[in-house]
């Protein structure tokens, strides 16, 4: 058997990162398509192939998918200040991407990593990244695609969930953007990867372009199949952090909105985590999904309990001795 060869565009990542480190102990080998940052200088001491490239350009993707028969897509913009900044990576990026593979003589199977906020498309955010899957659907009939919209990632490196809930944790009261339940979809890190590897090698893929975007083969919503109230999370961190079990405090969502803005204006440079774009996915009461298509046709198989991944998240913060 040849050994396989991956392209990851989002390597500098949480989760990109994870990935390469997952491939390469696989045995396979990566190539990057990464901008200059010392995230790139580690991947290349790992041994990573890196291309210095920009998806916003479109530089250096012809030569990163040279000798790939795997193209894993997870570069995005999570947050930014304006339309076009996440339009600009988020659809026009894949874009870029899949042109270049339709060219090719026989275009390697592409893993487009989306979200569950594609679905109902209600932020900025959402709505990119199904743009970004409205874009590879209209090249499928030249380049096999699959699509993982999966729900909340969290683990060791993420940047966003931890370091917001875990002071509110130690300090044993916990914030909840709006009344009535709220339920979210986890998943853990390297489930997430598990799952985008077994995408490159099994399953469908997205028939053509004119078949509805909401759903059909090549489509996998991917979680570890619970539905977590924000209590659930709470307790769970909680639990993992050698806490008591936190009170969670109910914040209107008008005052909600009104700090993300005051956020956005004390930020300098980079979009702070909380926004107004945030805020709209807030608002939304069930962020969950059933990964059954996953578990039948990709032979996905969560292994990580909640608690468990969010022990592995707080030990890869605590500095090693």
């Amino acid at each position: 058997m040849t050994t396989p060869h991956y392209l990851v565009t989002g390597a500098t990542g949480f989760v990109g990162g994870r990935l390469t480190r997952m491939i390469l102990e696989r045995g396979g080998t990566v190539t990057a398509l990464a901008r200059p940052s010392p995230r790139a200088r580690l991947l290349r001491e790992l041994g990573v192939r890196v291309v210095s490239g920009d998806l916003t350009t479109g530089r250096g993707i012809a030569e990163a998918l040279q000798g790939a028969d795997r193209v894993i897509h997870l570069a995005a913009t999570l947050r930014a200040r304006t339309p076009a900044a996440y339009w600009s990576v988020n659809r026009d990026g894949v874009a870029r991407l899949v042109r270049a593979m339709a060219t090719q003589r026989r275009p390697a199977r592409l893993v487009l990593c989306s979200s569950l906020a594609a679905g109902p498309a209600i932020s900025l955010y959402g709505a990119s990244k199904r743009a970004g899957e409205q874009v590879a659907r209209e090249h499928a009939a030249q380049v096999p695609t699959v699509i993982l919209r999966p729900g909340i990632v969290y683990g060791p490196g993420e940047e966003a969930l931890l370091p917001a809930l875990l002071p509110m944790i130690r300090l044993g009261v916990v914030l909840k953007a709006g009344y009535g339940p709220r339920r979210y979809g986890m998943i853990y890190v390297d489930d997430l990867c598990t799952a985008l590897l077994s995408a490159t090698d099994h399953g469908p893929v997205l028939p053509a372009a004119d078949t509805p975007v909401g759903g059909g083969p090549g489509l996998y919503p991917i979680s570890d199949g619970n539905a977590y109230d924000w209590a659930d999370i709470c307790r769970a961190l909680a639990r993992a952090a050698g806490c008591r079990e936190p009170l969670v405090v109910p914040v209107p969502m008008p005052a909600v909105r009104a700090v993300a803005v005051l956020a956005e204006l004390a930020a300098r440079g980079a979009m702070p985590a909380l926004n107004r774009d945030k805020v709209r996915e807030m608002r939304r009461p069930d962020w969950t999904c059933t990964p059954d298509d996953a578990v039948r046709e990709l032979g996905f198989a969560p292994a990580t309990p909640l608690i468990r991944g969010f022990e592995a998240a707080l030990a890869a913060l605590r500095p090693a001795r």
